[in-house]
């Protein structure tokens, strides 16, 4: 049992690796309050897609999990939600999530459907019995995705090996899955526990801030997820990337470099509560969606295809003995 600092809060996680590579670990990883993401004072009333009318009991709701801001979850997706008003002749209806809502909003069944990150929509299924309807498809990298460990391109940080006894970053021990999750997941499968083996292993929300303190030395690795450091390059935050490099890059074919194993993408998911025909007419207004239509673009989408296997997501969770991994 590896104890992590209480600097991080209350919270725990066991971390427990059931692989025949290497001796079970059992991890107490606690993390920082900081990384439960807040709604940015615009309550989840202001996120409906459309007039007064939306908030009547005729309604669809759709949760997000944001990632950034409910204002920016309001700014991506308010086009997809007209659309699919139109498609299907109901409201629909926009609700921002954070970690924490997620799960509380479908336990009390205050949501239609649900679109959140693989992690948290698995665990959800686990314990609610959602269906998963549809994975989003992205630009470049389809309905797959994966998670890097990068250093200074001046660090002698050659191999996975290399960093024992380092200081490192990720954004939250329980729920970030290509923020962290992903990269656990790796090193331990190739015995390496960051909990022990690393001089310091904390966690920080912002992936920007995570790269930027690889580059300036204020840790000598971070994690993050595929097509971090290209969308920090496209808004100016970082000029290019040849200060840095990844550590244990895979040799594929995918678009971006990683370092882990991919992982299917965000699906859109339905509660079991949910009206059969509904559900129904929800999804297939999904997959129908133009491929032209700029909904798509809004969300930084290409498209919805029907769900992608999540079995390596539920692996993971099970291996890392994470939120709902005794689910029956």
């Amino acid at each position: 049992m590896t104890s992590i600092s209480g600097q991080f809060g209350h919270r725990t996680i066991n971390a427990c690796l059931v692989i025949g590579l290497m001796s079970v670990t059992t991890i107490n990883a606690c993390t920082s309050t900081a990384s439960n993401t807040t709604l940015n004072d615009v309550s989840i009333e202001d996120l409906s897609s459309n007039s007064s009318e939306t908030q009547s009991e005729s309604a669809i709701r759709l949760g997000i999990l944001l990632i950034d801001s409910a204002t920016s979850v309001h700014e991506r997706y308010t086009p997809l939600a007209d659309y699919l008003t139109e498609t299907i002749g109901r409201p629909v209806e926009l609700v921002a999530l954070n970690q924490d809502s997620q799960f509380i909003e479908v336990e009390n069944e205050n949501l239609d459907f649900i679109s959140n990150n693989p992690l948290a929509a698995v665990q959800i299924q686990r314990l609610y019995d959602t269906e998963f309807l549809t994975t989003l498809e992205r630009p470049k990298t389809g309905t797959q995705f994966g998670g890097l460990i990068i250093a200074h391109n001046d660090s002698k940080i050659q191999t996975l090996s290399d960093l024992k006894g380092k200081t490192a970053a990720c954004v939250d021990f329980e729920t970030a899955a290509a923020g962290c999750l992903f990269q656990i997941y790796h090193l331990l499968e190739n015995d390496i526990d960051p909990f022990q083996d690393f001089a310091s292993f904390i966690e920080n929300p912002s992936q920007d801030s995570i790269v930027l303190a690889v580059l300036n030395g204020t840790i000598d690795v971070g994690f993050i997820r595929t097509g971090q450091l290209e969308k920090m390059t496209l808004s100016g935050l970082i000029q290019n990337t040849d200060e840095l490099k990844v550590i244990n890059p895979k040799n594929n074919d995918f678009f971006f470099t990683h370092t882990t194993a991919l992982y299917p993408e965000w699906p859109i998911a339905a509660l079991s509560s949910t009206d059969p025909d509904l559900v129904e007419q929800f999804t297939n207004a999904l997959l129908r969606i133009p491929d032209s239509h700029p909904a798509l673009g809004t969300a930084n989408l290409t498209g919805f295809l029907p769900p992608e296997d999540y079995e390596s997501i539920h692996n993971l969770i099970e291996s890392l003995q994470l939120r709902s991994w005794d689910a029956q």
